[in-house]
């Protein structure tokens, strides 16, 4: 077979394999953009830089994208994994996939990993051609896979036509600057390079009157071989009035009208089914023709040069002629055709959501059978929570106010948008659906839907009233009724006083046994656990939430860990972490609920870097999949390991009020209004501070709210208090911090900061004392470092000096070993105002920006381990922690050390470690954690 010459391409060509020569020599990932009209060359392009990547040793693969949705989420990035003579995934590695289609951010873990190690042995080339129809689950993975694979030689080379743009900018918008990015914008061909192409195609010489057609292509190769072809540009037609488009249409027509009826459909259904089309499917759809009888018919298509194909599979040449005859094709017979696809793919075994493209296109208004496979797709796709969206919005669509399936599409969308956290959508809709019920019970189900989106939004308020007349209904049925009661109940853990909580709770778990709903025991359980944490009765929720995972999934496993937390039972919490990352398949179950549990743990004990680290990747992990559930929690949390090491102005800066990206939400909540309170007082405003936390410290006593029950904030709240001349303030601190002590009898943390509080306000050395040797047990190191710092000051106080040199001097020793700089600040600050003099406090080294010295241990460890041939997989096995912590210190390192790749860190590793003196090989072993010792 004679190879077709890319004419014109050079320079684009060159910059292609530039970037292909740049990742083989550097080991750093790119990603190459190749954009242009339709016709102008992408595709010719992409098969002559994946000839010329084979050629250089890159293993490759290649998908495509199809118009329409038509084939399943996800596909043409799962096609070029198994693509080609030598895929680059083995079926075994393949079929590790199968188990997390339904599960988005697994699925492309798994597949980064895989990817990772296969370019351990070598470049890798992934190509997506059409990216401007890739499914929504091809572009997440496209957006997000690059950057996590910048340090590995992973080129991704991608095609979109300019005009459909959206796709396009979403997967670039991924590329942080991490990823280098060659952009390949493809203009008109010259006249010389068109003529050129149409030489290649005939023998005869190009004659006057096909050069003036040629000419008034413009460039673009495709017209130019049609035109040879014969299906576009006519001798006849005035130059002025040629419209390729149209020509192409006309010409298409013409080569129809010369088929067999036969051929003729099979082409249209081609067209219409949008991908290669297997014989075993067309006779399926074409019931009244054999398999044999098709053969026949694709290689009459074949040689009138409409279809291609090979291997039982027929196809279109381009796009372009796809699309032309889809447009030629009556309305009415494409959506017959729509449909008769539809029903072959789920006759074949196929998800109705894989169908759904064509159910869609099929489909006319108030269509049962389209609306009800839309709908059964929404629900096999609820873990693609953007997708379930858009398909369910599709349903919707299709039915009119009265038709029996319009209430149900109407929820089904609702419950759709919450699952994608897209409440107020929700709630607007929801009140839409509302508006035109009569029904009790279809009334009653929409409040349900609308007391969850109001639970998350925080509009407590209203969520109660709404739960509080839809049970007053006639006509609603005990089950719904019993679940609204359960909403009653939750609703109340945020608007009564514990007790009633507990009453509203107790009776609506009652009623949901009794008629074995188990949504109405769960949520029951869920407000009893809501007012127990109210009350700060940790051990209560602790077994509240055993009874919940006998009810549920492991939904709220991340709450009981914290409650684990909560409780100072931190060796329990790690053992759930640790089950939990290793539970399925090597990836993170519940991946964002995990690592929020992470966070918390490793904040509670002092390992600030890992707490960094956590909460980067659980923000970044946000920022890809859209779900912002976390992302308050852990500004939060580095907003305070930036005030512990005295980077006020870096806390402050995160959680500045009004920040673009803040949720209405996220304005209210009180977490956040705690820290910020904090944080003023950090910086002296004192009065700004008391008025932001002296309403919160009101309420706190009205158990509507679980902030007030973690051991530090008490403390924290006391002292400034104190510090703000308000004792009244700093009283009411204490109290509650001695009702978390006595409602959780033996937890050193709760007990020892009650003891805290009360010294502080009593100016008791004795008490302070019993303080100290109660946190000792307690392993959170801040509450024991404070506890010793503030006994101390009170030694210094009352005259006992070398006392109180002893306990500063260890409360500096805990402060500089976890790196808390505000803490051991304070601590000479204390020694000063007293003139105490010749006491050595070594306040922990400013950490510089870049270099080896700005590395924390844990960096360092990563990179022993990535330098010595680990992946981020295996890598995070010999850490404790995730793969994606693992990705967010190499971005860190790979900053800090201005290096791009896996291979210029080994190099730069290697370089730094023989520039050391003999013995300083153990300089990257001395202090570096291991294993759950991370900080």
């Amino acid at each position: 077979m004679t190879r077709i010459v890319l004419r014109g391409r050079a320079e684009a060509m060159s910059r292609a394999l530039r970037a292909l020569r740049d990742a083989g020599r550097t080991g750093q990932g790119s990603v190459v953009v190749v954009s242009g009209e339709p016709g102008i060359g992408k595709t010719a392009l992409l098969r002559e830089i994946i000839e010329q990547a084979t050629r250089t040793g890159f293993r490759v693969g290649s998908g495509k994208a199809e118009d329409g949705d038509q084939i399943a989420p996800g596909a043409p990035l799962l096609v070029a994994l198994r693509s080609g003579p030598d895929p680059l995934l083995t079926g075994d590695a393949f079929g590790s996939l199968a188990p997390l289609y339904d599960k988005p951010l697994w699925l492309v873990d798994r597949i980064g990993a895989l990817l990772e190690e296969l370019a351990a042995g070598g470049p890798v080339l992934v190509t997506v051609d059409d990216v401007q129809w890739a499914d929504r689950l091809t572009r997440f993975a496209l957006r997000v896979l690059p950057a996590r694979l910048s340090g590995s030689p992973v080129v991704w080379l991608v095609a979109s036509r300019r005009a459909p743009g959206e796709a396009l900018a979403e997967i670039l918008s991924g590329t942080d600057d991490v990823t280098a990015v060659t952009r390949i914008p493809l203009g008109p061909l010259t006249a010389a390079d068109i003529a050129a192409i149409a030489a290649d195609r005939t023998s005869a010489e190009l004659s006057p009157t096909l050069r003036e057609l040629l000419d008034d292509t413009g460039g673009n190769p495709f017209w130019a071989v049609q035109i040879v072809d014969g299906l576009a540009g006519r001798p006849d037609a005035p130059a002025s009035t040629r419209n390729f488009y149209a020509e192409l249409g006309l010409g298409i027509r013409r080569r129809l009208g010369a088929l067999s009826v036969g051929g003729a459909e099979l082409v249209r259904l081609v067209a219409v089914w949008g991908r290669p089309l297997g014989m075993s499917d067309a006779a399926a759809i074409l019931a009244d023709t054999s398999e044999s009888e098709l053969s026949s018919l694709a290689r009459e298509d074949v040689d009138h040069g409409l279809l291609a194909g090979d291997d039982g599979e027929v196809r279109f040449p381009h796009d372009v002629l796809r699309e032309a005859v889809y447009a030629d094709i009556a309305p009415e017979r494409r959506r017959l055709l729509h449909r008769a696809c539809a029903r072959r793919i789920v006759a074949a075994g196929g998800a109705a959501q894989t169908a759904a493209g064509h159910y869609r296109c099929g489909a006319g208004i108030d269509d049962d059978e389209a609306i009800c496979a839309l709908v059964q797709a929404v629900r096999d796709g609820a873990s693609l929570p953007l997708q379930a969206v858009d398909t369910a919005h599709a349903a919707f669509a299709l039915t009119t106010p009265g038709h029996r399936l319009w209430f149900l599409t109407g929820e089904v969308t609702v419950e759709a948008l919450l699952d994608a956290q897209r409440e107020a959508e929700a709630l607007v809709l929801a009140d839409r659906l509302r508006a035109a019920a009569t029904d009790p019970e279809t009334v009653a189900r929409l409040e349900l839907l609308a007391c969850r989106a109001l639970w998350v939004t925080e509009d407590i308020v209203e969520m109660d009233r709404r739960a509080s007349v839809a049970m007053t209904l006639d006509g609603v049925s005990a089950v719904m009724h019993a679940r609204l009661r359960s909403a009653q109940a939750l609703a109340a853990s945020r608007t009564l006083p514990a007790s009633g909580t507990h009453e509203l709770a107790r009776h609506a778990l009652a009623e949901a046994e009794r008629l074995g709903d188990l949504p109405a025991q769960r949520l029951a359980v869920l407000a009893s656990i809501e007012g127990a944490r109210n009350e700060g009765r940790h051990t209560v929720a602790l077994e509240l939430f055993a009874d919940l995972r006998r009810l549920s999934d492991d939904g709220h496993l991340a709450e009981e860990i914290r409650t684990l937390q909560h409780l100072d039972r931190f060796d329990e919490a790690d053992a759930m972490l640790t089950k939990i990352r290793e539970a399925v398949h090597d990836v993170d179950r519940q991946l964002p609920s995990m690592l929020y549990a992470q966070m918390w743990q490793d904040l509670a004990l002092g390992q600030f870097d890992a707490v960094e680290a956590g909460a980067r990747t659980l923000i970044r992990l946000t920022e890809e999949t859209g779900n912002h559930a976390y992302r308050l929690n852990a500004r939060m949390v580095l907003a305070v390991v930036a005030a512990y090491r005295d980077e006020i102005v870096t806390a402050v800066t995160l959680l500045r009020p009004g920040a673009r990206d803040e949720s209405p939400h996220e304005r209210r909540s009180a977490r956040l209004r705690l820290v910020r309170g904090w944080l003023s007082a950090a910086t002296g405003d004192y009065d700004t501070s008391l008025a932001l936390l002296a309403p919160l410290l009101d309420t706190a006593g009205e158990y509507r709210d679980a902030w007030p029950w973690s051991p530090p904030w008490m403390r924290i709240l006391a002292s400034i208090g104190l510090l703000a001349g308000d004792r009244t303030f700093a009283a009411r601190a204490g109290h509650l911090a001695d009702l978390a002590a006595q409602r959780n009898p033996g937890v050193a943390s709760l007990q020892g900061a009650a003891l805290h509080i009360r010294a502080l306000l009593d100016g008791d050395g004795a008490v302070m004392t019993e303080a100290v040797a109660v946190l000792r047990e307690s392993p959170r190191p801040m509450l024991v470092a404070d506890a010793l710092r503030d006994l101390g000051s009170l030694n210094l106080d009352q005259g006992s000096a070398g006392a109180g040199v002893v306990a500063l001097t260890e409360a500096a020793e805990i402060y500089h070993r976890i790196g808390a700089v505000a803490g051991t600040r304070a601590v000479s600050a204390v020694l000063r105002r007293h003139g105490v003099h010749g006491v050595r406090i070594d306040a922990p080294s400013h950490r510089p920006d870049s270099g080896w010295e700005s590395l924390t241990p844990t960096e360092l460890r990563v990179v022993g381990l990535i330098s010595s041939g680990h992946t981020n997989r295996s890598a995070a096995t010999e850490l404790s922690v995730s793969p994606n912590t693992v990705n967010t210190h190499l971005r860190s390192v790979f900053r800090k050390l201005g290096v791009r790749s896996r291979v210029q860190l080994t190099n730069a590793f290697r370089e730094h470690s023989g520039s050391q003196h003999s013995g300083s090989g153990a300089t990257f072993a001395r202090g570096v954690p291991s294993g759950r010792d991370r900080g």
